[in-house]
């Protein structure tokens, strides 16, 4: 891509893409964000439901987590395997779910097996560790 077509893109001068090229001279913040926009090198969040299923009747019962993405890849959900509700408990607290979500879909998941906890915002990165299948590394092309 050449210079002036990056600026055009990133609604910048052909100036300030030399400038964050070459790493000579000051550029704002909001422009070097339009130009690693454009670049596609900004880490942009994923928003989707984390779909919450008992593999049994019991408490004791595996539960599954699933992603579901808004938009995005498609197809068939990884599954993510918990044995405890003090291990899911931990894995919610990792993705930052606050505790009255997490009560409330606990309730749910009692009452009626599933469960749904909508509008999670999660990284590439924490899908691609969560849900490595579903959420592959690019191939290098």
């Amino acid at each position: 891509m050449t210079q002036l077509r990056l600026a055009v893109l990133a609604k910048v001068s052909r100036s300030t893409v030399v400038r964050f090229e070459l790493s000579r001279g000051d550029i704002q913040l909001s422009s070097a964000l339009r130009i690693l926009g454009v670049l596609d090198m900004l880490e942009r969040k994923q928003e989707g439901n984390l779909l919450l299923r008992q593999e049994g009747e019991t408490v004791d019962s595996p539960i599954v987590v699933m992603f579901a993405p808004y938009v995005g890849p498609g197809g068939a959900m990884e599954p993510k395997r918990f044995n405890s509700p003090q291990d899911l408990t931990s894995f919610l607290k990792e993705l930052k779910i606050d505790s009255t979500t997490q009560s409330l879909a606990f309730a749910e998941l009692k009452r009626t097996e599933t469960a749904m906890i909508s509008n999670v915002l999660l990284t590439m990165a924490e899908l691609r560790e969560y849900w490595p299948i579903q959420f592959p590394e690019k191939s290098p092309t």
